[in-house]
């Protein structure tokens, strides 16, 4: 059986650690309507501006707020920092995805800021921090055991979608804003190494028996972002059969929300926004939570996402037919004709 392996990446945490010290926050807010790291003050989130403060002017500083303006906020540094070796070396491991290299301003630029991430992990004895405030996660990382223990949720994704992946990955950080699915193909083949990252906060200090349905410790975002590794490559796959609905992205236009409160950009990524909501909340309900199930529907059609309701009973339909529908890859060109319907 497959596990899940939670962890806190340093490589990640090191790179949010500069963030939450640089203009980050002050560059990202007029662009989005919020700052993309965390603005809470802790004992921990002190330590780290206390530790980075004498380098707030070096060089791998001025290199990641230039970069911003680029395309280097949301998942960028994120799959960056979790593309590479397990090691201070600053090595790439895995394959970065083209729209990475592009929004980190391409390889030169990338191979320049990681040579100096190099510099200041081994300069500002980042190793030594992180060990000594390692602490500060333990209590997040226990909620997680018991989270990823309540429910088959590997068995469940990989039987829904009809596809195994290689591994599953649960990151946690308390210093960024949102949650991020990143997947890097396994040496070639067709399953990913799959990385859900989540926001922590203070709901690791509580012992709520809802905490299943809420934050980064709830089932639907669990369902959420691993589902995007295997529903954004299909989308992708078949571009040329989701662009002949695009009439639907204007007729939803008028339902969208402002400052990216919607959380998509484009038709493709909507597409994708749609499919995964829908699945995480039909997942939802066969894990007996139709109360949550219900309320995330409800918070979702608000947010503009109005084909919902259709999608999910597609999914039912899949769920009746998978004697002729092996997989949901198999099902992908029928699913996505829900878009022709009118709302």
């Amino acid at each position: 059986m497959k596990k899940v392996i939670i962890a806190v990446n340093p490589q990640l945490e090191f790179m949010n650690s500069i963030l939450l010290t640089s203009k980050f926050n002050e560059i990202t807010t007029p662009m989005f309507g919020y700052g993309l790291m965390t603005d809470d003050v802790n004992n921990y989130t002190d330590s780290v501006k206390n530790h980075f403060k004498d380098y707030t002017n070096s060089s791998v500083y001025h290199l990641i707020e230039s970069l911003i303006p680029k395309g280097f906020f949301f998942g960028r540094p994120v799959e960056l920092m979790l593309s590479l070796n397990n090691s201070d070396h600053f090595k790439i491991h895995f394959e970065l995805s083209k729209l990475c290299v592009q929004y980190c301003d391409g390889v030169s630029s990338i191979n320049s800021l990681l040579a100096l991430l190099k510099d200041l992990y081994a300069h500002c004895d980042y190793q030594n921090f992180i060990q000594k405030y390692s602490n500060h996660y333990n209590p997040f990382i226990q909620k997680a055991n018991k989270h990823i223990g309540s429910y088959p949720f590997i068995e469940m994704l990989e039987m829904q979608y009809g596809k195994s992946q290689k591994s599953y990955n649960y990151i946690i950080s308390s210093l960024m804003v949102g949650n991020f699915g990143i997947k890097f193909p396994h040496n070639n083949s067709l399953d990913y190494d799959l990385f859900s990252v989540f926001t922590v906060g203070d709901i690791a200090q509580t012992d709520d028996e809802n905490e299943f349905n809420r934050g980064a410790f709830s089932a639907n975002i669990v369902f959420h972002e691993f589902s995007h590794p295997f529903i954004n490559p299909l989308t992708e796959k078949n571009i040329d059969l989701v662009n002949e609905y695009t009439e639907a992205y204007e007729n939803l236009k008028r339902y969208k929300l402002s400052d990216g409160k919607s959380g998509y950009g484009d038709w493709e990524e909507c597409v994708n926004e749609h499919l995964i909501r829908a699945m995480a909340i039909h997942l939802l309900s066969k894990c007996d939570r139709q109360v949550w199930a219900n309320k995330y529907l409800q918070d979702d059609l608000f947010c503009g996402y109005k084909y919902l309701p259709l999608i999910i009973e597609q999914y039912k339909f899949y769920d009746r037919n998978r004697d002729k529908f092996k997989t949901f890859e198999d099902f992908y060109p029928t699913l996505i004709k829900v878009f022709s319907q009118k709302i």
